[in-house]
């Protein structure tokens, strides 16, 4: 793989005649993009529809532009400096257990929870930019050493963004060589052009989320969400759970699937914004969705100014009965799971 200049910019090179079409939707700028102190390399992929710029740092969905009309759909992080992208994960690939998780010390040995992989975290690592023989897909990867950051294995960690005309899949893979908890997942801020999270409405095909204890841990009851502020099986706008849930949603929602087929996609949330008739649909192979209204972000950034839609595994789901079989990764195997983010029309009087 090499570089060369184009227009300004440094364009990625591969050699042969199947890689020469990446040059038309790859774009690599090496920009002061977060501070003076943290240079980054970034790709572009464009579309007919849409334009995502990626960063090697946490694998990380940068930016995500929707062209007609031309309004980014992510929360602006241009201002933030790398201490704040690490803390708030932004939109960062999240891993190697999402979520919270129940462990050992692994230096006291005392009881503790795990929060988005510890020390060993993903979304702090700066990811190997790897070629593929599509011209749409840009792919990362990383690597943990068996015991690193506390759980077992040495670990193989893939991501791939491929953009199509109005949707943005991501394929997140990893293997293992001794059994190990694995959860991954993307952790975009979304706004759909707005400024907060109350110009927004959510539909989300649940009808359960996760109980959990003081440390935000599951307890292994589900709640149903019939009747309750928690309650998004038909759209709601986020104003009004806001005002019943002053302090916003984090919360996991068990998903509708097919329990027989783990690797079906399922359609299981829809973000709008009405004013702009914008609209995000979100896909998954995974079977929780963690809802997070972003009340903790802070300066530069504001409180609920985005939310979080993570596609991911069960939280601490290696110790519950519900959450066992999907994760732990088995020794010697290897396990993808898929998130779609596809835009859509909604009208803004509906």
């Amino acid at each position: 793989m090499g570089f060369r200049k184009v227009s300004g910019h440094l364009a990625i090179t591969f050699p042969g005649r199947h890689h020469q079409a990446i040059l038309t939707c790859c774009i690599v700028r090496i920009v002061d993009t977060i501070s003076t102190a943290f240079m980054t390399t970034t790709i572009t992929l464009e579309s007919h529809s849409l334009a995502v710029t990626l960063s090697r740092h946490g694998a990380r969905l940068v930016q995500l532009i929707a062209k007609r009309p031309n309004s980014e759909l992510l929360l602006d992080t241009s201002c933030s400096d790398r201490a704040l992208i690490d803390q708030c994960c932004l939109g960062s690939t999240v891993g190697p257990y999402a979520g919270r998780l129940r462990q050992a010390d692994p230096i006291t040995g005392l009881p503790s929870v795990m929060l988005h992989g510890g020390s060993a975290a993903l979304h702090r690592a700066d990811w190997a930019l790897t070629h593929t023989h599509q011209p749409h897909t840009a792919c990362y990867t990383t690597a943990l050493k068996h015991n690193e950051g506390g759980l077992p294995g040495d670990r193989q960690f893939s991501v791939a963004y491929t953009l199509s005309n109005n949707s943005l899949t991501i394929d997140l893979t990893a293997s293992t060589t001794h059994s190990t908890p694995i959860n991954l997942t993307n952790h975009a801020y979304f706004t759909l052009g707005a400024k907060s999270v109350r110009e927004l409405s959510l539909t989300v095909r649940a009808h359960s989320v996760l109980a959990t204890d003081d440390a935000q841990c599951p307890t292994g009851e589900l709640l149903p969400v019939a009747a309750t502020a928690l309650d998004l099986i038909g759209s709601r706008p986020l104003a009004d759970v806001l005002v019943q849930l002053p302090n916003g949603l984090d919360h996991s929602y068990v998903l509708e699937s097919d329990s027989s087929n783990t690797e079906r996609l399922n359609e299981v949330a829809v973000l709008n914004n009405m004013a702009t008739g914008m609209s995000l649909s979100i896909a998954t192979t995974q079977p929780c969705l963690q809802v997070y209204t972003a009340a903790q972000l802070t300066a530069p950034l504001q409180p609920f100014s985005a939310i979080c839609l993570e596609a991911q595994g069960f939280p601490d789901g290696p110790h519950h009965s519900w959450g066992k079989h999907t994760s732990v990764l088995p020794a010697g195997q290897t396990r993808s799971q898929r998130i779609v983010y596809r835009m859509m029309d909604c009208s803004p009087n509906q």
